[in-house]
């Protein structure tokens, strides 16, 4: 097949833009800056141009530290990372939404084996000044609200075998699941309520009590469904120990919390 040598001027506004997508694409990530630095393009021009590639849904804005990272699908290769992609695309703008009616900061969590770790947070963008947890930050499975509500909701199967990692874990942060008893009684109660809260002597290290590591936050957390029993991950509110009260939290932002959670699933179903 002969190449095809068009006698025609190139569209430049074009070619800037596909320069741009390669790369996003190329670095799976980059802030404004470094678009900057990569290309030479003025900043105001790369501005245009992202939000182009935005509203035509080849990128996304994650909103833990402003990069710009290629929309996923699917379809592509290494489908575990595709997935997780996709899924901070589809929470992102949720996040945005939901902080912009409670005020207080969000994480999405998903599983990576017997722990949590943070996909996607608006906590930079938080109006309270909070400790800032970065992507891939590593949370307890049984202290936190997210790794409550993340075992309270998955299979039965799935469920026992994160309980036996943990079991076999020599970390002190995971002591409890020593306590088959107490874990049961947590993790029935989580499902009774519909959402899970910190273990009280939890703050946010993963081994050290809150008496000796202290975020001075409280949490309260939903899962994410992709089916029953079978979860994307959860999503949280976090606020200022003191500041508000477990009860008044739940009353004020527990449904806004499930409406978020739902439209991160139904982004997902849309997206698949």
């Amino acid at each position: 097949m002969s190449r095809w040598t068009p006698k025609v001027k190139t569209i430049d506004a074009l070619e800037r833009g596909l320069i741009v997508l390669d790369e996003v694409r190329a670095t799976q990530g980059a802030s404004l800056q470094e678009l900057h630095a990569r290309t030479g393009y003025a900043k105001a021009t790369l501005l245009r141009i992202l939000a182009t590639l935005q509203l035509r849904g080849l990128i996304w804005r994650r909103i833990a530290d402003d990069y710009f990272c290629p929309a996923s699908s699917l379809n592509e290769p290494s489908r575990r990372a595709r997935v997780l992609d996709l899924l901070g695309q589809c929470a992102a703008p949720e996040l945005d939404r939901l902080q912009a009616e409670v005020l207080w900061p969000s994480d999405l969590t998903v599983r990576r084996g017997s722990a949590m770790i943070v996909r996607e947070t608006n906590r930079s963008q938080s109006y309270f000044t909070i400790r800032r947890d970065n992507i891939g930050f590593q949370i307890n499975m049984l202290r936190s609200a997210v790794g409550r509500a993340y075992l309270a909701f998955c299979a039965e199967k799935e469920r026992e075998s994160i309980l036996a990692a943990l079991r076999r874990s020599r970390r002190e942060g995971d002591a409890l699941a020593h306590d088959g008893a107490a874990v049961a009684k947590l993790l029935e109660q989580t499902r009774r309520q519909g959402y899970a809260l910190r273990e009280q002597r939890f703050g946010g290290d993963y081994d050290k009590p809150r008496k000796d590591q202290n975020d001075r936050l409280d949490a309260i957390a939903v899962p994410i469904m992709a089916a029953p029993g079978r979860l994307y991950g959860c999503v949280n509110i976090v606020w200022i120990q003191g500041v508000r009260s477990t009860g008044q939290m739940v009353e004020q932002c527990l449904e806004p919390l499930c409406r978020t959670a739902r439209a991160i699933s139904a982004a997902m179903v849309r997206r698949a």
